[in-house]
């Protein structure tokens, strides 16, 4: 949204801007919240990914523009949270197997780092929003599992609640992902878990079930693995989206055939995305993402098995 500029033609209307510019400039950017809401659904059925990733920089500045005018609309700060997650996954992340693929290892850690940030900033909104749910959220997240957990379950109570548990389940989780190195960040994947786990209780449909594919995810890449419960996971969501969000089949591929050693698998879950049409069409851009990762994946398929290296 273009930034609204107030242009002083006078003593009387900088005096009147002084009293009730603040007040017209939350309105606008409340209005502007419900406005970015409504038009979410566009950009996730957009085709072009390439036209999509150039956007959404200048979409992520003019979110956090919004919300240093209304720090507490939630509208804002969680669309601002998706955006982050978002880029990072589908645009900085893609770059950076292209960086791993070439052994352009600096490029690889320098996009890393661009995502950590990313995530942090992710995770850091998200605990603003759920501290504005309930002020108990510090304690309940300080008091490890079992506490956060008996939280969420007073807490939140409604499906629609699922989006913002969701979401910072997502962050905390990218955010693990990027920051392997440092323990303390992994420590914090039962929490994760615990999050994404009652997003997907409340609601296990949301986004096509995108939180279950993500647990399924974590179980396929924790340490140890867990990938029977990996399998059952995939398994399940690919049975009720009808395999029509091809990020299922995707993530199946690279994370659960890959690391039970199953190349046919791997090669038929990709195929079966390349082969795929506009199956579903709510979510074509991520389709479009699997696609273009799925053809990645199959031309360095000797990367992720070396039995088929030589």
């Amino acid at each position: 949204m273009r930034r609204f500029r107030w242009f002083r033609t006078g003593a009387l209307l900088a005096g009147l801007l002084a009293i009730a510019g603040c007040d017209t400039e939350k309105l606008a950017a409340d209005s502007t919240a419900e406005l970015f809401g409504r038009a979410a659904p566009g950009v996730e059925q957009h085709w072009d990914y390439d036209l999509v990733g150039k956007s959404f920089p200048a979409s992520i500045i003019q979110l956090e523009g919004l919300l240093r005018v209304v720090p507490d609309n939630e509208t804002i700060g969680m669309s601002l949270v998706a955006a982050y997650i978002g880029y990072g996954t589908g645009w900085i992340e893609d770059r950076v197997e292209v960086a791993d693929f070439e052994d352009d290892w600096q490029e690889a850690d320098h996009l890393r780092r661009r995502a950590l940030v990313m995530y942090n900033r992710a995770w850091d909104l998200s605990k603003h929003f759920l501290r504005n749910r309930d002020p108990g959220f510090d304690p309940a997240l300080k008091g490890g599992i079992d506490t956060l957990d008996a939280w969420l379950r007073e807490v939140f109570t409604e499906k629609k609640d699922a989006s913002i548990l969701l979401w910072a389940g997502a962050s905390l989780g990218a955010r693990i992902n990027m920051g392997m190195e440092d323990m303390d960040t992994v420590a914090d994947l039962p929490l994760a878990k615990v999050l994404l786990g009652y997003s997907v209780e409340l609601d296990p449909d949301f986004m096509f079930m995108i939180g279950q594919m993500t647990m399924a995810t974590l179980a396929a890449s924790e340490f140890p693995p867990d990938m029977d419960r990996a399998k059952v996971l995939f398994d399940e969501v690919l049975d009720k989206t009808e395999r029509r969000n091809l990020m299922v089949q995707l993530s199946m591929a690279r994370y659960y055939a890959v690391n039970v050693g199953d190349h046919k698998l791997f090669r038929d879950l990709l195929e079966e995305v390349l082969d795929a049409g506009d199956v579903l069409p709510e979510a074509r851009l991520s389709n479009a993402l699997a696609r273009r990762r799925a053809e990645r994946y199959l031309d360095h398929i000797e990367y992720y098995f070396s039995d088929l290296s030589d």
